[in-house]
């Protein structure tokens, strides 16, 4: 063999032995990387898991209680546009009563015209003109004020059009807030849900360990006993005594809990936070709009160290939450996603914002 083939040889050996360290390199670190090449990211903690899904899911809450408002602005806003209706057909009647007014003065102007007044002024009483010349005085002044109260009609007409304009534009707008708010709701529990599947089956019970473990003792801490089932009742809560109405609020209450949080529910076997309230309210006569924030300007101010059994407890701030107080620190609520509704300890909830007594 030539020294130049011995060469060609060599180089193609050695090509063939580098293409046989990269298969090797890449079979042994496969496992380290992800598709396109990406190094995979690492596994989140329990603890990262658990702050994420709790971000997102009160998020969502917060986002559930602005899609709760939309629903009451856009019935409040339903309530409006009927009564827009109502008026547009009564203005577009006064007028039409103006005109009718106008052209019946026009044609008695034109009756009573010039040879009219001739006529009465050569006739064998001259004395008749002057009388009958208040006639045509009167003529004239009925023309201006029916002038004028066609005028001051189609101005109110113009109003009412101009009013039922926007109170639609105002409900396209609410119905669009409303699609916009349901996908964030939506987006942040699929987000959370996406975060919890991540976890192992024993990271999963790990963390519903724990969350049980420390509610237990955020009710301890306040003087609660938890029961061996591990359920609070209204039974385990000293609210002391109350009137019928606040009564009739918390026996309603109570009877929902277990139900699980649903975002929008009002009932009568899913809640979320302000559709309990509203409707445990209910049952005394109060009727309240399925928002928390709306919710807060109803009744009095009442503040933290004057709370009783039945007040309602808002948080956060915005508010995005809220619940019924039941007496010595606890509140009967509707937490979130994944929850139901249960008795925990105010402080353990955190960001009280205010309270209001109906």
């Amino acid at each position: 063999m030539s020294g130049s083939g011995q060469g060609r040889t060599a180089r193609v050996r050695r090509a063939a032995a580098r293409c046989l360290v990269l298969v090797a390199v890449f079979t042994v670190s496969g496992g380290l990387l992800g598709r396109g090449g990406a190094v995979a990211a690492p596994q989140p903690t329990v603890a990262q898991v658990r702050h994420q899904v709790g971000v997102l899911r009160q998020q969502a809450e917060v986002a559930t209680e602005q899609y709760n408002a939309a629903r009451e602005n856009i019935a409040s806003l339903n309530v409006r546009l009927s009564a827009a209706r109502t008026q547009l057909l009564a203005r577009r009647t006064s007028v039409d009563v103006a005109r009718s007014a106008l052209g019946r003065v026009a044609a008695d102007t034109y009756k009573a015209g010039d040879l009219a007044s001739l006529s009465l002024f050569l006739s064998d009483n001259p004395d008749g003109y002057v009388a009958t010349n208040g006639t045509l005085v009167s003529l004239g002044d009925r023309r201006a004020d029916a002038v004028t109260e066609l005028l001051n009609q189609r101005r109110l007409l113009v109003a009412a059009t101009t009013d039922l304009q926007q109170q639609q534009q105002r409900l396209v707008q609410q119905e669009h807030d409303l699609r916009q708010t349901e996908l964030t709701v939506q987006t942040k529990l699929s987000q959370a849900e996406a975060l919890l599947g991540q976890l192992t089956g024993r990271q999963r019970q790990q963390l519903t360990t724990t969350l049980t473990t420390e509610y237990q003792a955020s009710l301890t801490g306040v003087g609660i006993p938890v029961p061996p089932s591990g359920k609070v009742t209204c039974k385990d809560v000293p609210t002391g005594p109350v009137d019928a109405r606040v009564s009739s609020v918390l026996a309603y209450a109570c009877a929902q809990l277990g139900d699980p949080y649903r975002w929008g529910a009002s009932g009568p076997a899913r809640f979320d936070c302000s559709g309990l309230t509203m409707m445990a309210w209910k049952q005394a006569g109060v009727s309240l709009p399925h928002n928390a924030q709306m919710q807060s300007t109803y009744g009095t101010k009442v503040p933290l160290n004057a709370l009783r059994p039945g007040d309602l407890v808002f948080f956060y701030n915005p508010i995005g939450h809220n619940g019924i107080y039941l007496g010595s620190g606890l509140i009967l609520h509707a937490p979130q996603t994944g929850d139901v509704v249960k008795i925990t300890p105010l402080k353990y909830i955190g960001g009280f914002t205010t309270a209001v007594r109906l």
